[in-house]
């Protein structure tokens, strides 16, 4: 037999690899191809048992109500909300009220409806009319018979406040209750109308009967802050006068 035909098999290397020999050998194994264990996956099945187990114990039963707190409210987001800018007006009978709260509430009232023998501040005379008689029963006090709105008060007493509060403070409590309780929007009393005022009954030293108040149309003097009625701004620029022909 010649080497041509003894090789004749190795050659042909299809033949070869179609060989009932090698199809029963076991190809390697390739890589990212590996089979998972059973123990791998023995240990995620118990993972998501007892995972679901815990879960199922604690979330009674995904129901809202039994895990949210009765009565809870979330924080809302910390969100900056700038304050609206107060005029000058609103800055001033601020202070007055500051000065009702402190020292006028606990008789007068919040609303100025008054009780009892203490006489209300609500569209009464003495707050709408004549500024130097209001004046004057809060630096002195009053005491005795008054009329207000048609009914008779007096046996409760007003103490005098002279002694307690500055021309600032009597002059914006006056203007707080005259705006607040009286209507009176369009003036205000100015600390140096209390200081007139102040100069003129101050000294006093007996308690204001209605006999000893200035009259209703009395008026403190003095001019009212510029802020009040502010005036329109006038041109920058005067307009150009026209070329003449």
């Amino acid at each position: 037999m010649s080497d041509e035909l003894q090789n004749h098999d190795y050659e042909h290397k299809t033949s070869v690899r179609d060989h009932g020999s090698v199809r029963r050998e076991k190809q390697e194994p390739k890589t990212g191809l590996e089979p998972i264990t059973l123990s791998l996956v023995a240990a995620c099945a118990a993972a998501l048992m007892i995972g679901g187990g815990y879960l199922g114990a604690k979330s009674g039963g995904f129901d809202f109500a039994s895990t949210t707190v009765n009565g809870y409210v979330p924080d809302p987001p910390d969100i900056e909300i700038a304050a609206a800018e107060l005029s000058e007006l609103d800055k001033y009978l601020a202070g007055g009220e500051a000065v009702y709260k402190a020292t006028c509430n606990g008789c007068h009232q919040v609303t100025g409806g008054g009780q009892g023998q203490i006489p209300p501040l609500v569209d009464a005379e003495w707050v709408t009319e004549g500024t130097e008689r209001f004046a004057q029963i809060i630096l002195n006090g009053m005491t005795g018979p008054i009329s207000v709105n048609g009914k008779s008060f007096g046996s409760q007493m007003m103490p005098p406040q002279k002694g307690s509060l500055n021309d600032k403070q009597i002059a914006q409590v006056m203007s707080f209750v005259r705006h607040k309780f009286g209507g009176v929007t369009d003036i205000v009393v100015t600390k140096e109308m209390v200081a007139a005022a102040r100069e003129k009954h101050g000294a006093q030293a007996n308690i204001n009967t209605v006999a000893s108040l200035a009259a209703a149309d009395s008026y403190l003097p003095g001019e009212q802050p510029e802020w009040l009625n502010p005036e329109p701004a006038e041109d920058a620029a005067p307009a150009a006068a026209e070329p003449e022909n």
